[in-house]
């Protein structure tokens, strides 16, 4: 049998043994890890067994966005380093209403299918949907529109007015009633969350519009001498005189009284005359000098033509 002081030794050294396993344990189980929230940083003791424990001891909470490296079910050991980054609030502008959400680094593109805004064709983002946000930032969703307008317009008829040189001057006939047309016009104007920006118009002719012609009698009538004559322009001209020179005339004639030399483009060749101071007479002949509103008149003699000289008379064309 052991002696009382042999029992006495053997409790002693038990307890000594339990001590020294309980302290083992302790050490053992409590683990040193660091914790990065964002810029701050903590070294932390505890006897949690895995991330999310330790953070729940920690009171540390998290959104459903944030991040937590290695993952809260990861069982802990001595010197993990455990980093949280926390998500950031980005506001969206869409359809006349404001939507803030949390979230980590994304593209535009990925925030708006995480916020479910559907985008048509057309619509504009600012920023760019390929644009990475980083921070808290401002999305704006513009909505684009087309509006899109036809109408039916009426095209009206212009009024044609020409001489008439069988008329009496001042009396006007009309030969044809003006009818008016029809165009189609399309509006499209183009709309930025229900505002106009840009409006453009296109148009096509469906019926072309008829014109009014009214024909303006030009003929009037001037008496000399008697006579009667009906002229349907009247101008002042510088007058000379020129005689015989053997040669035809522009039109092949043989000049005589009553041919005149005038410029083409000015009188018509074959046009019928009439002149002050000089009578009836017809242009058909041609002159090197004769340009513009002049006039060469035929004389006999050079006796007449050098009395005649330079002069200005009035021309009248005949009907």
């Amino acid at each position: 049998m052991f002696s009382f002081k042999a029992r006495k030794w053997a409790v002693i050294s038990g307890v000594v043994a339990v001590f020294i396993l309980g302290a083992s344990i302790y050490f053992t189980l409590e683990k040193e890890v660091i914790i990065r929230d964002e810029d701050k940083e903590a070294v932390v003791s505890t006897f949690a067994s895995n991330v999310a424990e330790l953070l729940e001891k920690q009171n540390i909470t998290l959104d459903p966005e944030d991040e937590v490296t290695p993952s809260p079910d990861t069982k802990l050991s001595e010197g993990m380093q455990i980093t949280i980054k926390r998500a950031f609030p980005v506001k969206i502008a869409v359809d006349g209403k404001e939507i803030t959400l949390k979230t980590r680094p994304k593209t535009v593109a990925n925030i708006l299918a995480k916020a479910k805004i559907n985008l048509d064709e057309k619509d504009k983002v600012q920023p760019a949907l390929g644009e990475y946000i980083l921070g808290e930032a401002e999305i704006n969703v513009i909505r684009v529109n087309e509006r899109v307008t036809t109408e039916i317009r009426s095209i009206p008829f212009e009024t044609v007015s020409r001489k008439d040189y069988n008329l009496p001057l001042g009396e006007k006939k009309v030969i044809q009633d003006g009818e008016e047309g029809q165009e189609e016009v399309t509006t499209i104007e183009i709309l930025e969350n229900g505002k106009v920006v840009s409006t453009t118009t296109e148009s096509k002719v469906i019926k072309a519009p008829k014109p009014k012609i009214v024909l303006t009698g030009t003929v009037q009538v001037a008496s000399r001498g008697g006579v009667d004559f009906s002229y349907i322009e009247k101008k002042r001209m510088l007058a000379t005189a020129y005689t015989h020179t053997g040669n035809r005339t522009a039109t092949g004639t043989m000049p005589r009284v009553g041919v005149v030399a005038v410029d083409p483009k000015v009188i018509p060749l074959g046009t019928r005359l009439y002149i002050d101071g000089y009578g009836f007479a017809r242009a058909e002949d041609t002159g090197g000098a004769i340009k513009g509103d002049k006039i060469d008149l035929f004389l006999d003699t050079s006796e007449e033509t050098k009395r005649f000289g330079r002069r200005w008379v009035t021309v009248y064309i005949l009907k």
